[in-house]
């Protein structure tokens, strides 16, 4: 017996109204996983955007593309060349400028206020990202290399990244020294250094590394700090306390503080303490950073 059309249309219904959950179902699920790659990554781009202070990536020249506080570069121009492509561009077909040291080469150095986030007898976090590129095995000469620096000297007051020649392994070094009341030793080391061992890095490559500190100068043991390295946590400090009386010239942010002979690209410092997903998204971000983390946009 054939079905009359009344009938057709009848069974129609009921197969839309069936079928139409299970669309709904489709579409709501296609959008979630849309947004759910979408919106932690716009709310990184946002998080960055809004607390970045400095960035420099050498496009146009040593001094940085924008600022919360000076632009400008001090910079030892003998023995420091500043290179206009090969450095890190803003896609893997890209590249823009990049400054590389000498060996005997001074620092490259900038003004801390207003560009990095101290306060004195307040609690204060803060972050710095930049890329490395440098063979440490060949191009270092020095026991402890210093590639970034900002603090009073080596043992007092001090946020470093070095490279850890004199002890086997080499090991890339992140650490914080708190106002010195008494000599380094190696428990205080222990405590408050970060190191990476395992460096098979060629000077043909780039390296990213982001710095993280938090509560320093809160008078507290909450202090915390953490290295990435390539978008990877590699280390972890916590539950110390972090006093660091700095004057003006203490706040410098220096670049091959101590006989660091490689490069340095992409500059960036941040007035938070960035984590596991922001580290990683600067590794390999997806909107060009000149654009997003100019402080004049």
């Amino acid at each position: 017996m054939v079905p009359v059309m009344s009938e057709l249309k009848g069974v129609s219904a009921m197969v839309w109204r069936f079928i139409t959950p299970i669309k709904c179902i489709l579409f709501c699920s296609v959008v979630s996983g849309v947004m759910g790659c979408g919106g932690p990554e716009k709310a990184i781009e946002e998080k960055l955007s809004t607390h970045v202070l400095f960035f420099s990536n050498f496009e146009k020249g040593v001094d940085a593309l924008s600022s919360a506080g000076s632009t400008l570069a001090k910079i030892d121009g003998a023995l420091t060349t500043h290179h206009i492509t090969d450095g890190v561009g803003e896609t893997d077909k890209t590249s823009d400028g990049y400054i590389s040291f000498s060996k005997g080469s001074g620092a490259l150095i900038y003004e801390g206020k207003g560009n990095f986030p101290y306060e004195e007898n307040k609690a204060w976090s803060g972050s710095v990202s930049f890329w490395m590129g440098v063979d440490p095995k060949t191009d270092l000469e020095a026991n402890y290399p210093e590639p970034f620096h900002i603090g009073k000297k080596w043992d007092d007051a001090v946020i470093f990244v070095d490279f850890d020649k004199k002890n086997s392994p080499l090991s890339l070094r992140f650490g914080c020294y708190p106002d010195k009341t008494d000599e380094v030793t190696d428990e205080m080391v222990q405590k408050r250094v970060i190191r990476v061992e395992g460096l098979n890095w060629k000077n043909t490559e780039w390296h990213h590394i982001v710095i993280s500190c938090k509560n320093f100068n809160s008078g507290k043991p909450d202090s915390e700090w953490a290295l990435y390295v390539d978008g990877v946590e590699k280390g972890r400090k916590k539950n110390l306390r972090q006093d660091l009386s700095w004057g003006p010239v203490a706040q410098s942010i220096r670049f091959n503080h101590y006989k660091y002979a490689g490069k340095i690209d992409e500059i960036a410092v941040f007035d938070i303490a960035l984590g596991p997903a922001d580290a990683k998204y600067l590794y390999k971000p997806h909107a060009a950073l000149s654009n997003l983390l100019k402080k004049d946009r």
